[in-house]
């Protein structure tokens, strides 16, 4: 064999080996799932979106914010190959809670969307309603005593009962309880103190705090039943609304809280090991 001959023979296995590695990094990267359940507590601004995904079981969307960060955020916690997701479910039809679920709805539409069947009587809710009624994607009501299943973990849904005394869009938000690797989660939406103060089984490692840290969603008597080891805060940097009250803060230290807000900490992880594993950006 000549000189060049040998020599186009060792380029050409190198190029073979760079292939294969490619092509095997890029079926890693189709095929990963996370080991553990996880909990993306997505930075969109003044708003609330979470992200939950469940080893081979798929993944939900609670919440989007106003729309003008979800796919930004998104984008940092998904590869390329694991863009579904596959449950939408919104606590209520405020727009820093549904606005991003228009911005998804076109590229990356859902199997299934939940809420809790108050409609807000704004253009943009019943713009997202009829999208989601033509392109065929299931609309289910949820109540108190209604569950969500998946994989090795569940959801209880607390509220509201059906039909509501109330008559308040943030005070019928969903509010849902996670049970994952023996971990728990409250997600509130924006209900009132007064309400979640009323709720049976509602103490939780993880709160995520009621209406981005407003004064109106968080008292010491909520949180001396959810004893909250960590509380999450979906909050916009210098947002005009004075969130989080420092009443709010003030009370969740006293408890002694791990306090994570987005406008400081942005995206969170937590990963539901045996022990809560958290990272923040």
């Amino acid at each position: 064999m000549s000189y060049s001959d040998k020599k186009f023979s060792n380029i050409f296995i190198i190029v073979l080996t760079l292939i294969f590695c490619f092509d095997v990094f890029l079926w890693l990267e189709i095929f990963k799932e996370p080991r553990n359940p996880e909990l993306d507590f997505l930075n969109v601004g003044q708003g609330d979106a979470i992200l939950l995904k469940f080893p081979f079981s798929g993944e939900i969307l609670i919440d989007s914010g106003d729309g003008q960060q979800i796919k930004t955020a998104l984008s940092q916690v998904q590869t390329y190959f694991h863009r579904d997701i596959d449950v939408w479910i919104l606590s209520h039809a405020n727009v820093d809670h549904y606005g991003g679920f228009l911005k998804l709805l076109e590229t990356n539409p859902p199997r299934i969307f939940i809420y809790n069947g108050f409609d807000s009587q704004g253009e943009s809710f019943q713009a997202l309603k009829k999208s989601l009624q033509e392109k065929g994607i299931p609309i289910v009501i949820l109540a108190a005593g209604d569950k969500i299943k998946i994989g090795d973990s569940h959801f209880d849904i607390l509220w509201p009962i059906n039909p509501s005394p109330k008559n308040d869009l943030n005070d019928n938000s969903l509010v849902l309880r996670l049970m994952s690797r023996n971990h728990s989660v409250l997600f509130v939406g924006d209900i009132s103190s007064k309400t979640l103060a009323s709720l049976d089984n509602i103490q939780s490692e993880i709160l995520k705090v009621s209406h981005h840290g407003s004064k109106t969603g968080t008292n010491n008597q909520v949180l001396e039943v959810v004893k909250p080891r960590i509380a999450l805060i979906g909050v916009g940097l210098n947002n005009r609304y004075g969130h989080p009250s420092p009443e709010v803060i003030d009370l969740l230290q006293k408890i002694g809280s791990q306090i994570l807000r987005t406008d400081f900490n942005r995206t969170i992880k937590i990963i539901f090991d045996n022990n809560l594993l958290i990272k923040t950006q």
